[in-house]
């Protein structure tokens, strides 16, 4: 069998928090995003903001609401507390789970979430902040488990670059499977590459590919490639026989 070297050429993790703009109007805070108008958005790479004008383009200085979603990254098991400064409105879920609850009218003030005891991976996030008058602070950090806090890091928040894993230099015909705890994506490599739908896949995976030729006879079978997601590209070497 064909010894083949999968390199990835591109990674698909991009660091920062996805961010939606919006506006808003009425009494009452917003519930439901989906009825607002989306303004702009932009991948932030930490949330760390006091605004005294405008947080972007287009958006205005008041009546403006923001979504942040992607994922927060976790190196060092332990207990955690995650926390907010916020002016006006903040709620925060971790996996779901709303973890943080401060949706009022308010002067710049500090929420904390219970205790949380978490293992090292990836956590799907989602903080909703929304502001009334001018003037607003945004900030979203963490207690860790050796007792510093600090605003989370750029490096601990990733949103995915794309929806595809692309493995390039193979040749036409040839299938390319990705398996993890059982087969999640494959493609047909046309004009030399394979494109893998990862679009479903909501955390970076661990797993490894399977290369079958046009009669479908296994060529090759890779090691585990760590943290495979939908933007990574890869490109085919060969290692031997």
């Amino acid at each position: 069998m064909e010894k083949l070297i999968l390199i990835r050429i591109k990674s698909g993790t991009v660091n920062g928090l996805l961010g939606k703009y919006y506006v808003w109007q009425g009494e009452a805070p917003p519930e439901d995003f989906s009825t607002l108008e989306l303004i702009t958005s932009r991948v932030d790479p930490q949330i760390n903001f006091t605004w005294w004008d405008s947080p972007a383009p287009g958006v205005p200085a008041g009546y403006f609401a923001i979504e942040w979603t992607g994922l927060l990254r976790v190196d060092v098991s332990g207990m955690y507390r995650i926390y907010v400064v916020t002016d006006d409105g903040s709620r925060v879920w971790l996996d779901d789970e709303l973890i943080i609850d401060a949706w009022f009218d308010q002067s710049p003030t500090a929420h904390h979430s219970k205790p949380l005891e978490l293992d090292t991976g990836f956590y799907r996030i989602r903080y909703r902040f929304y502001n009334r008058h001018p003037f607003a602070v945004a900030r979203l950090g963490w207690l860790k488990p050796d007792h510093t806090d600090e605003i989370i890091s750029s490096d601990n928040l990733v949103v995915k670059g794309g929806d595809n894993v692309v493995v390039r230099g193979l040749p036409d015909g040839y299938r390319v499977e990705f398996w993890s705890g059982g087969k999640i994506a494959e493609g047909k490599v046309k004009g030399g590459r394979a494109v893998l739908d990862f679009s479903a896949q909501p955390k970076p995976l661990d797993g490894y590919f399977k290369v079958l030729d046009g009669e479908g006879r296994l060529v090759t079978e890779t090691p585990v490639v760590r943290n495979v997601w939908g933007g990574d590209e890869f490109e085919v070497a060969r290692g031997g026989e």
